[in-house]
């Protein structure tokens, strides 16, 4: 009886194993952008990852006219995985007072949270360029904002050449 329970928990294993990724029905290696905000904060609060807002207006056929969908299938999509994704619709009524909470000017704009989601560590309105991208996912991914790195008045060296 054993021996047919471990045969049972090796075959489960393996069948969890080959559906790893899968089951969102989403291919492998790409990332989920929510569409419900709700759901992605609690995913972030559970995952205690920073939340990527990015607001953005469809067109009639319901499609984005700003698209970051691209940018999942971009070199840069693995700089995605230290963030929970989260795509707001502002031509719907919920995503107006959304981008209006977070103090989105237009479309699109890109918000980035705290991991702890206590505050908004990033805000940006505006078309980004794909190197626009990556520096921004890759100075945000700890969630927390990045330390200043400019040196104070008294902290910089000159020299003088008389």
């Amino acid at each position: 009886m054993v021996r047919l329970q471990s045969v049972w928990f090796l075959f489960l294993l393996g069948m969890i194993s080959l559906l790893g990724g899968r089951v969102s029905g989403e291919p492998q290696g790409v990332k989920v952008w929510w569409t419900d905000y709700g759901s992605a904060y609690r995913l972030a609060e559970k995952e205690r990852k920073p939340l990527l807002v990015v607001f953005e207006k469809s067109d009639a056929s319901g499609q984005p006219k700003q698209t970051v969908r691209d940018l999942s299938q971009n070199p840069a999509s693995s700089l995605l995985n230290p963030y929970v994704l989260c795509r707001i619709d502002v031509s719907t009524e919920i995503g107006r007072d959304l981008a209006k909470q977070f103090s989105a000017p237009g479309v699109p704009s890109v918000v980035i949270t705290d991991k702890r989601l206590n505050r908004v560590i990033y805000r940006r309105h505006g078309p980004l360029s794909n190197l626009d991208w990556a520096v921004m996912l890759v100075s945000y991914r700890t969630g927390e904002r990045p330390a200043d790195r400019s040196p104070q008045a008294t902290e910089q060296r000159t020299v003088c050449y008389t």
